[in-house]
């Protein structure tokens, strides 16, 4: 064997020993990681207290507007204040994005609390006599700290007449630092901030 093909057997001895040091290397790092923990998911349940609305009337739910990053499936958490700092939480998302998720508790929440006024969306009851928007602005919450919802409400007469704008602001201390403990809070935080809307709601609906 000349000088020259020697020299090419042990590079090429070289480079294949290094390949095979980088895929070993690549098996055992997969391996180390181990199986990827599953994602989890929350749904929103608000209990409010039996509530009469004097009236057996129909009340619409139009929407619930949300932006940005709360407006999603994630479960947020506030990081920060001063600027006021929001993160998602890896690997907890509500079941579905959040404004269909406020949407549903707050019906459902109002129906099971009211004894004669009913609830549903615009498209179930287009031809209820009145009308409520919610605007979120925040729904999330600091570990061992306290959830917090606000939002703005909005209610019509079926004539487009205002009779009830106002804003509200829920909150609950957060028992522990998991994502659980967070969702709990939210719900009970809901729970505060609906009631005082259903409070006012009645007053806005009576005849004048």
């Amino acid at each position: 064997m000349t000088r020259t093909e020697k020299s090419r057997s042990e590079m090429f001895f070289v480079k294949k020993t290094l390949l095979l040091c980088v895929a070993a290397g690549f098996l055992l790092s997969c391996s180390a990681a181990g199986p990827r923990t599953p994602d989890t998911h929350y749904d929103l349940a608000v209990t409010l207290p039996s509530q009469s609305f004097g009236s057996s009337t129909a009340i619409a739910l139009q929407r619930v507007d949300m932006r940005g990053l709360q407006s999603g499936r994630a479960v947020v958490m506030i990081t920060g204040d001063m600027p006021r700092q929001f993160q998602e939480v890896r690997g907890h998302y509500w079941h579905v994005a959040a404004p269909t998720l406020i949407e549903r508790a707050f019906l459902a929440a109002m129906n099971t609390a009211s004894t004669d006024a009913h609830f549903g969306t615009g498209k179930a009851m287009p031809d209820a006599a009145f009308r409520l928007a919610l605007v979120v602005n925040e729904f999330a919450f600091a570990p061992q700290g306290m959830a917090s919802i606000s939002f703005e409400a909005v209610m019509t007469r079926r004539t487009g007449e205002i009779v009830l704008s106002e804003s509200y602001h829920g909150t609950a201390p957060v028992a522990g630092a998991d994502a659980s403990d967070g969702v709990l809070a939210l719900s009970a935080a809901a729970g505060t901030a609906f009631a005082a809307l259903a409070g006012d709601m009645t007053s806005a609906i009576q005849p004048q």
